[in-house]
């Protein structure tokens, strides 16, 4: 064997030795189904102490705050990871009394400051804020039932469209990548109310679905509406043009969100069970339970991942991994944790 012959063999046999030595590590993690650890940040809206936090993934090691004000709730940010705009609900919940915030504050999330406050009296009760496929951002008034819209939110100062909905008391909304439908749970009527931002004056859609509607969540392909009754414990689809109804479930007691996986699987937060359960997205039957410490009032699940993280009503933020269906992680936070962003 020549030189050169020799040192392709001795090479070939300790590649062999070596992947005799890993294969069966990689076999034993697989069959273990031990999920990577997240990492990066997530970014916190902790209700109780009026602020957002920011903690390191896994091991939730806290990393900075930003005060906001009394009881913010929903935020979203934009593609970018930039900026996130969170609403000023200002009351513990939906049935407390008084007037609410009127307030939308914006957070530089690079800085860990806040960027600006803009201020959207007389309207008040922010809590619903999204962002369309074009960059725009939706916040919903609850106390009027109105729904603003902002074209450049990175440096707006008011709405440039306000669309009445026609509702009692609007609580929650998901829109639509272009825009042009959005999807309001009334929980004081019981109804489902479609509204088209593009065009306030198409008379809103409306469906009465029960008690309190209130988590909402579109299927990948935006041809149907799931939506929770939040009291009755129902689990509703519904066609997303007409808002007739496809199938029902009953759930194990009160739900309150409802998210959609890349594959159409739903994912409800069920508090009453202090569990998380899985559906079929044709019959909405359960398929998979996961009990949980304690209830999950907010779910974030980022854009293409696998990892879930639930905010949990003992005032921490459960890790869960989608593939193995298990809790991987959980670490502490402030009072009151809710919507979240990883960046």
């Amino acid at each position: 064997m020549s030189p050169i012959d020799r040192r392709q063999g001795l090479w070939g046999l300790t590649a062999l030795g070596l992947a005799a030595a890993i294969v069966p590590l990689a076999l034993r993690r697989a069959r273990a189904g031990t999920p990577a650890a997240p990492r990066g940040t997530l970014a916190v809206v902790e209700k109780g102490e009026g602020r957002v936090a920011f903690y390191r993934l896994p091991d939730g090691a806290r990393l900075g705050t930003v005060p906001l004000g009394i009881q913010p709730h929903e935020m979203v940010a934009d593609d970018a990871g930039r900026l996130a705009y969170v609403g000023g609900y200002g009351v513990k919940g939906w049935q407390v009394a008084g007037e609410g915030g009127h307030q939308l504050w914006v957070v530089d999330l690079a800085a860990r400051r806040l960027a600006r406050t803009i201020d959207l009296a007389p309207h008040r009760r922010w809590h619903g804020v999204r962002m369309d496929a074009k960059g725009r951002l939706y916040a919903l008034s609850e106390s009027d039932s109105q729904l603003a819209r902002f074209d450049r939110p990175d440096s707006a100062g008011s709405p440039d469209r306000m669309i009445p909905v026609g509702g009692a008391r609007s609580h929650y909304f998901v829109v639509n990548r272009d825009g042009d439908r959005a999807y309001i749970a009334d929980t004081m009527s019981g109804m489902v109310i479609m509204v088209n931002p593009e065009d306030a004056s198409i008379a809103p859609v409306k469906q009465h679905i029960g008690q309190a509607p209130e988590g909402l969540a579109l299927s990948p392909d935006e041809r149907t509406l799931y939506v929770v009754d939040r009291p009755a414990g129902i689990l509703h689809a519904l066609d997303a043009v007409t808002l007739q109804s496809r199938a029902r479930v009953t759930l194990r007691g009160e739900a309150v969100r409802v998210i959609v996986q890349d594959d159409g699987r739903l994912i409800v937060s069920n508090p009453a069970d202090q569990s998380l359960t899985r559906h079929a997205p044709a019959t909405l039957a359960e398929e998979a339970r996961l009990p949980l410490p304690a209830a999950a009032p907010g779910l974030t699940l980022p854009a293409g991942g696998r990892t879930l993280y639930a905010a949990l009503a003992d005032n921490r933020i459960a890790i869960i991994d989608l593939a193995s269906w298990r809790l991987t992680h959980s670490f502490a936070t402030g009072d009151a944790p809710d919507t979240a962003v990883l960046l």
